[in-house]
Parts: C-alpha cells; structure tokens; sequence
C-alpha cells in the first residue's frame, strides 16, 4: 500500500474574482473537490504546502488524506492545478475524492533511465510524452514508470507499449502512443558528409596517380 499525504484545507464561502484574488494575495490557493454523485465543495489551501506537495513528483498518483475543516480525512487525488508562470504561483487547483476499493485513473509520469546506444553514436534522446495514463485501485497507483533505453539505437522509438505496467495497473494510454525517440544531430550529419566527401578525395587522389605516370612513361618513350 502507497503513502498516504496529508493535506488540510478551509471552506471556502466567498466566490468570484474579488475574494480569489485576496485570497492568492493572502498566500492561499483555491480549489474545488469533485465528490462521485454529490456537489463539488469549494475550498481553500496554503499556497506553500500545495506547492510543495506537488513539487515532490508523482502528486498525480498520489493519494491524499484531505481534511476540510473539521471534517473526517477524505481519499482524494490531484486531478488538475493551475499556474501563474509569471508570478510563480499556483492559482487554482481540483481535486477528485476517491474510493480505495474502486479503481481510478490517473497520469503517471515516465522515467527514461540509461544512455540510449544512439546517443552515444552522436544522436539525441528526445521524450515527446511526460506522462501516460493508467488505471489501478488508488493505493496501487504507481508514482512513476520507469523505462531502460540504454538499447534503442538510432531512428528508433518509445512506445507505451513498450512500457511494463506494475502488477495491479492497466495502461489505458494507446500502446501506438509516443514517448521518445532518438534522432541525429544536424553536428552528426555535418560529420558524416564531411567523412564521406574525406572519402570520396582520397579515391579520387589515388585513381590520378596512374595516369600521371603513364603520361610520364609515355613521354620519355617519344
């Protein structure tokens, strides 16, 4: 069973623009909790313990302990925040109240691990997908996959499904769906062309040197 977190939030009874915009310059985030077949529940969080939570990775897997008030704990999971890249804020965010014996989906994300072989023969490793989606009970959900890609050579890719899943979890991004690949270099193709027209000169250096002689051969005879 994964590690529960803790996080304590405030009702919140003031709505609009106005009172969110205090309540940011107050230090706090707004939210929303999304509760199955009830009314969502309009909230407040400190900014900096949101913030920190999300900071240490994997918060969208993650189950939350959250208490509203003086309300009993509630299973949550992070389902979506918001961000002023400006400012560096988080300014709102939305949570899904969850039960343990059902599953649910979250975005997990995907860690490449090792030197892919074509990285070492000059290309680049390029990750086009962060995340995929799965689904597994909230306590199974994972807090990342991992993958190895110290074998993908050149021109090749990462699929999903190429990813192994932890017992307990279902992919439910497409297997076709893109992770990584890895490309050459534009310095790679530089290198390549400048070898070959190397090449091409030292061939064409020794195909002249017959005639040379020949020429030579040919006028001492007369």
């Amino acid at each position: 069973m994964s590690q529960h977190v803790p996080l304590i939030v405030t009702m919140r009874e003031a709505r609009g623009s106005a009172a969110t915009r205090r309540l940011r310059n107050a230090g706090r985030v707004p939210g929303v909790l999304y509760q199955p077949g009830g009314d969502s529940l309009a909230f407040d969080a400190d900014e900096y313990e949101v913030r920190r939570l999300i900071r240490r990775g994997g918060i969208r897997s993650a189950v939350v302990d959250l208490t509203v008030g003086a309300d009993s704990p509630r299973t949550v999971l992070f389902k979506e925040w918001d961000t002023d890249p400006v400012r560096d804020q988080i300014t709102h965010l939305d949570l899904q109240e969850v039960d343990l014996t059902i599953e649910a989906e979250a975005d997990v994300p995907v860690i490449l691990e090792g030197t892919a072989v074509g990285v070492r023969e000059g290309g680049i490793l390029d990750q086009t997908a962060l995340t995929i989606r799965v689904s597994a009970l909230p306590d199974a959900l994972p807090r990342a996959i991992e993958f190895d890609v110290s074998e993908i050579a050149l021109g090749e890719s990462v699929h999903a499904g190429d990813l192994q899943m932890p017992p307990g979890v279902t992919m439910v991004t497409e297997p076709e769906f893109g992770i990584a690949s890895v490309t050459i270099t534009r310095a790679s193709l530089v290198e390549e062309d400048e070898a070959v027209e190397g090449e091409e000169g030292v061939e064409g250096e020794e195909g002249a040197a017959p005639s040379e002689d020949g020429e030579a051969a040919e006028t001492e005879g007369e």
